[in-house]
């Protein structure tokens, strides 16, 4: 075999575990919400969480990664290569910001919790953010340097999430009880309060999108890499 049959063979193995693995996470995605939706009590309420909505967010995306790609591998041809990575980066930074705030909601010094300890919330909140993280870093094929306009397709869902959620609360939509994390109370806690927290997701979500596209770059092409015998 030549360099080049080489390197269109391990980047076709990347290509098949690219898709098995999204396909996997797309799975685990429609059952953790089927189970929301039939078990959980509240109905449309759910859609107020986070995680609800950014596994609904992930598990979108991550279909039409896998349809793109599978087409690709079948016709040997890269189709809107910027548009799925993009969706990729999204997807991954997303499942970064949520599992970002299951592990801070851990800490002894909070006095409630995020449920982690049952199937579905396993699921939403550690397996599918590792397993979206880790593919997009390993198996995602790289389109250049990190460019900050990336940042506003990387953020997208903690955009859309939170400007939805305080504007259902800010109009009494949501009631105070029902609202699901204390820094989006924009009522009780003031609206410099609210920008400043997401300022600081802001933040979290430019530094997950820097780190998320240079790990991609660097472990994508060592791992592609020809070593002479």
């Amino acid at each position: 075999m030549d360099y080049l049959e080489i390197f269109n063979a391990k980047y076709r193995k990347k290509k098949i575990t690219n898709i098995v693995i999204s396909f996997i996470t797309m799975l685990m995605g429609f059952y953790s919400l089927a189970y929301v939706f039939t078990h959980w009590r509240g109905g449309g309420l759910q859609f107020r969480y986070l995680t609800v909505d950014g596994t609904i967010f992930t598990t979108v995306l991550t279909t039409i990664a896998v349809v793109v790609n599978i087409v690709e591998f079948e016709k040997y041809t890269e189709l809107t290569k910027k548009f799925i990575y993009l969706v990729r980066l999204s997807s991954a930074v997303t499942e970064g910001i949520i599992f970002i705030v299951v592990m801070i909601s851990q800490l002894p010094f909070f006095k409630d919790h995020m449920t982690i300890f049952t199937p579905e919330n396993m699921l939403m909140h550690v397996i599918i953010p590792i397993l979206t993280i880790a593919s997009f870093i390993y198996n995602d094929s790289p389109i250049g340097k990190f460019r900050f306009r990336w940042i506003f397709a990387a953020n997208a869902y903690a955009f859309l999430y939170a400007i939805v959620v305080v504007t259902l609360i800010a109009k009494g939509h949501i009631s105070q009880d029902l609202v699901p994390y204390f820094f989006l109370d924009i009522r009780s806690t003031g609206v410099a309060f609210v920008l400043g927290i997401a300022a600081i997701i802001f933040c979290i979500g430019m530094g997950l999108s820097y780190v998320f596209v240079e790990l991609n770059r660097k472990v994508y092409w060592r791992t592609l890499s020809i070593k002479e015998s």
